[in-house]
Formats: C-alpha cells, sequence, structure tokens
C-alpha cells in the first residue's frame, strides 16, 4: 500500500475515507483479474456447441489466483472463484479457493454431510449473486483455515449472455487491514472506528470497541461518515479520554 505509507502529520475524515476507499479498490482490483480470467476461460470453453464446462476445465485459473495472492501479500490470506449452483457439468457445486502457500482449501460440499460448508447462503456469495454488486462481509472468525478475524471481499462473475458464473473472492485478514490503515487512524488526532453495515467494528484507535465488537454503546451523536466503496462507515469518537 504505497499510498497508505505515506502518512501525512495530520490526516482528516476525508483523508481516511479515501484510504479506507484506496485500500479496498486494490482488493476490488485483484478480484477483477480473477473474475476475468474466469469468464473468458469459460467463454473459451463454451464455444463449442453442447459442450459444458466441468471443474477440471478450470484448472488454468489456478496461475491467475496464485498470481494475485502473491501480488498482495498478507493483505490475501486466501483467494479463488465459487462457482454457482449447476453451472458445472460434473459438480453441483465448487469451491476453488486457494492458500498463499499454493495449497487448495478443501470444504465438504455435500449436503448430506454434518460438515456441510453452505457458501450459497453467505452474504459474500448472495448479494453478488442476487443484486450483481460486490461486497464485503465481515469481520469474522476464519474457522476454516487460520482462525483470525478476516473480511471476505467478493465480486460477481458473469458472462456476456449475463449468466451468473459465481463468485470471485478473497479472505483480506484485519490484521492486514490494521497494519495498513492504523497509522493514517492514529494520524487523525481523536478516537475512530471504522464499522461495517451490521454495527461491528473491524478497526479503530480507541481500546473500547475492539474487532467484531457491536456499536450500540456509542454516543449516537457521533456522526458516521460513509466509505462507497465498501459497505463500511467511519465514526470520530472525539479526544482521546485522559488517563
Amino acid at each position: 500500500m504505497r499510498d497508505i505509507d505515506n502518512v501525512p502529520t495530520r490526516a482528516t475524515i476525508e483523508s481516511l475515507v479515501d484510504s479506507v476507499t484506496k485500500l479496498a479498490e486494490e482488493i476490488y482490483l485483484s478480484l477483477t483479474t480473477i473474475g476475468t480470467a474466469l469468464a473468458l476461460l469459460w467463454e473459451g470453453l463454451t464455444e463449442k456447441p453442447g459442450f459444458g464446462p466441468r471443474s477440471a476445465d478450470l484448472a488454468p485459473l489456478r496461475q491467475t489466483i496464485l498470481g494475485e495472492l502473491e501480488r498482495r501479500g498478507k493483505l490475501f490470506n486466501g483467494a479463488g472463484v465459487v462457482m454457482a449452483d449447476g453451472v458445472l457439468a460434473d459438480r453441483p457445486r465448487l469451491l476453488d479457493w486457494w492458500l498463499p502457500d499454493g495449497q487448495r482449501l478443501i470444504l465438504e460440499l455435500n449436503p448430506d454431510s454434518e460438515y456441510f460448508y453452505d457458501y450459497t447462503k453467505m452474504d459474500w456469495f448472495t448479494v453478488p449473486r442476487d443484486q450483481g454488486r460486490r461486497w464485503v462481509q465481515g469481520p469474522h472468525l476464519d474457522y476454516a483455515c487460520t482462525d483470525e478475524y478476516v473480511c471476505t471481499f467478493a465480486i460477481p462473475v458473469t458472462i456476456t449472455s449475463g449468466t451468473f458464473l459465481g463468485i470471485a473472492g478473497a479472505d483480506v485478514p484485519v490484521a492486514a487491514i490494521e497494519e495498513a490503515l492504523l497509522p493514517r487512524f492514529q494520524a487523525f488526532g481523536q478516537r475512530v472506528v471504522l464499522v461495517n453495515n451490521q454495527g461491528r467494528v473491524i478497526i479503530g484507535t480507541d481500546p473500547e470497541f475492539i474487532t467484531g465488537s457491536k456499536t450500540s454503546r456509542m454516543d449516537r451523536s457521533a456522526a458516521a461518515v460513509p466509505v462507497e466503496a465498501v459497505p463500511w462507515t467511519l465514526r470520530p469518537l472525539g479526544p482521546t479520554t485522559p488517563r
């Protein structure tokens, strides 16, 4: 995050919004690269009439996904594509998700299993699918991989016919978001928190409101400043309370 690293002596709420926006747009840029690769691959596979792409046909995506994982470093702890129900000829569902060490994430996608991972009911999948727009869900604990707080970013992937193929997504550790943004937050000169659409804290400079905590106890007079790139808001909380 080269632009975010150049922290000014004193930040403004507008500059904080700009910093969050830049970070989000960098993440979505990688997802666009992955999503475009999937769409182009799919269009090529379906040029032959009557041909239905199979899960093995998506193998070329691995290089693109791993390339974005390497490009983003510790900003991503996983990325890939998650396919819509029934688009593949041989599997009802597929999660083609890769980790920075080059390993593929394996989750149980059999509805008859007690460990069934039903991604079709998760906001990061349903919002892009049903509303055709990008989304971010979290912070939530990443039980499948690292047991740390992450935010899952996702964009819809469609082809020229309008068919929804699935999503391109990435898990972004809250620790990486904090590392990128906290210096600028600290330069703001007063307490401030970054809050998601459900009123949960992502990061902030007030020790009372840690990651994942609810903001219901906050002073309602505190003005919430929206970040248009993501469903998040910034909430200034006033000067630091003297000890």
